[in-house]
């Protein structure tokens, strides 16, 4: 399965998803598939700062799993928003999601799905 059809599948799990992105080691938002149109403030170097940031964050866990154990997901709480980040080998797959929603329920989806998959290809599109 490829990159597209993974976050149009992800993107398919829950109502509550905003938006599902596959993002490369570099930065750079190689698919992408959104319910809503992506807010205002998630647009040009806001949108690209996260894409940065997500894969940065998650570049950081190799330093800190021999302590704590293989990192599974990241969540961050704005006032309006919540971003769910979750490393997929070199890659992170990127949610959006309102901030009212519970995470737990969705976060176990996402892993379930993603265990299931055993020919996903995040390199093509």
């Amino acid at each position: 399965m490829n990159a597209g059809q993974f976050t149009k599948n992800v993107l398919d799990l829950d109502d509550n998803i905003l938006f599902a992105g596959i993002v490369e080691k570099s930065g750079h938002l190689s698919s992408s598939n959104q319910r809503v149109a992506v807010d205002e403030r998630l647009k040009g170097r806001n949108l690209e700062m996260i894409y940065s940031q997500s894969v940065y964050v998650t570049d950081l866990r190799k330093m800190l799993s021999s302590s704590f154990g293989n990192l599974s997901s990241i969540i961050y709480v704005y006032e309006t928003l919540k971003i769910l980040i979750f490393p997929i080998k070199d890659h992170v797959l990127l949610v959006f999601i309102d901030k009212s929603v519970e995470t737990d329920g969705l976060t176990k989806k996402i892993y379930g799905y993603k265990n299931s998959l055993s020919d996903l290809d995040l390199y093509s599109t």
